[in-house]
């Protein structure tokens, strides 16, 4: 019953009828007060992560520093988007992103921030599936809700949204959250007498995207007097994992507060040197292969621009489920691929099960410890909602078995009657 309703809110926007494609938990995710708080509290510190970070890029641009810190940042981007591109952009194209989210093995612990993001519509329909089972639950404001709301404040006008969706993990569901969204702000392609010109907020789940795009070089003309804001920026920088090792790697750690380094899981490039340890001693791949399984419980991770490798789950390696001699084969193609431009990350495994209730699609009470993952989801000013999603493999993302869950705050009453 509940799953013919949520397949008929996807199946209601124009065009689609996938339905909804993987499960939801019989109840909210609930947390404690304080840290479900914690997530609108640290926000200004994520965005200090990323200024910084984009600080480091700015400089490496120049040729200040550390010529190796420009090579693991611009990696394998193709060269007509590489270092002339990016050396011809004015200070204004080089924003932070607007709209994000973040991945977490557990809660606080981010392993990587993506903008704006797949997951948007999933968010919202945890949220409008709660709200329907439970309107007694003090939640949130939608948000849906909050997105148009932060993007009217952003802007001052009303906002004209060109959300480029062929990179998107689902379309379908991202459809939705536009759908939701159509109160207070237009897009083109959707609402009538729009044309591309018109278009001041521009979305997209690629920066090779953005550039392909036949109004791209208009746009970013516009920057300058903020007729035209990116949500993911035009440069690279955001659009890849790269910049994740940059509060722990010796070369930049100094420029980054505990504060912001406490944000993320450790993470440290793979170059021909060998490992950077968290103690900040330096191993190679040999010794490091021949640790125990338990003395590596590190992935190994493509950390680069491109986009059949960059998200979704792809180029993820679990080194503590190999072999000594299969860790080796992978740490040295990685090797090989640096002196080729294409970079690999290594970050260590947190897990994190909770027991989830769930029904499956034939209606059956199911109940699983699974692994987790949360996704915190962030406006301009505040964090928009979060979603815990839990799945019975070490990688979880949106696969159908994937059961996705609304993070509240604990209260009184939180038991779903189904």
């Amino acid at each position: 019953m509940h799953y013919d309703w949520i397949d008929n809110l996807i199946n209601s926007c124009p065009r689609y009828e996938t339905g909804f494609t993987q499960l939801l938990a019989c109840e909210p995710y609930c947390v404690k007060p304080d840290i479900f708080n914690s997530y609108q509290k640290r926000l200004c510190c994520i965005k200090e992560f990323q200024n910084i970070s984009l600080e480091i890029f700015k400089e490496s641009l120049k040729k200040k520093g550390d010529p190796l810190i420009l090579k693991w940042l611009l990696n394998d981007t193709p060269s007509s988007i590489g270092f002339s591109y990016h050396t011809q952009l004015d200070l204004h194209h080089f924003t932070s992103p607007i709209f994000f989210r973040t991945d977490e093995a557990e809660i606080g612990k981010i392993v990587e921030i993506q903008c704006p993001g797949s997951l948007w519509g999933e968010l919202q329909i945890a949220y409008d599936y709660i709200y329907r089972i439970n309107k007694n639950l003090d939640l949130p404001l939608s948000p849906s809700i909050s997105f148009v709301k932060q993007l009217n404040s952003l802007i001052n006008k009303t906002p004209i949204i060109h959300h480029l969706l062929d990179n998107a993990s689902v379309p379908s569901t991202m459809r939705y959250f536009i759908e939701k969204t159509r109160s207070g702000v237009k897009y083109f392609g959707i609402d009538p007498n729009i044309y591309p010109r018109d278009c001041n907020f521009i979305r997209s789940h690629s920066f090779f995207g953005l550039c392909a795009e036949n109004e791209f070089k208009n746009r970013i003309k516009k920057m300058i007097d903020r007729m035209v804001i990116y949500d993911l920026p035009p440069h690279v920088l955001f659009d890849q994992k790269a910049t994740l090792i940059l509060p722990f790697w010796s070369k930049t750690r100094c420029c980054f507060t505990d504060e912001i380094r406490n944000l993320f899981v450790y993470t440290t490039p793979l170059l021909p040197k060998g490992i950077e340890l968290e103690d900040g001693s330096i191993i190679s791949i040999e010794s490091f292969s021949n640790k125990q399984r338990n003395e590596r419980s590190y992935y190994l991770k493509y950390a680069g621009s491109d986009v059949s490798m960059n998200w979704g789950s792809k180029a993820v390696y679990r080194l503590s489920n190999m072999n000594s001699k299969q860790c080796l084969h992978y740490l040295q193609k990685g090797i090989k691929d640096f002196e080729k431009g294409r970079i690999w990350i290594l970050q260590k495994d947190i897990k994190h099960d909770d027991e989830i209730s769930y029904f499956d699609r034939d209606q059956n009470l199911c109940k699983e410890r699974l692994r987790a993952k949360f996704s915190a989801f962030y406006g301009p000013y505040n964090c928009l909602g979060i979603i815990a999603m839990h799945r019975n493999f070490y990688k979880v993302h949106g696969q159908p078995e994937t059961v996705i869950s609304l993070m509240i705050e604990t209260q009184k009453k939180t038991k779903i009657v189904i």
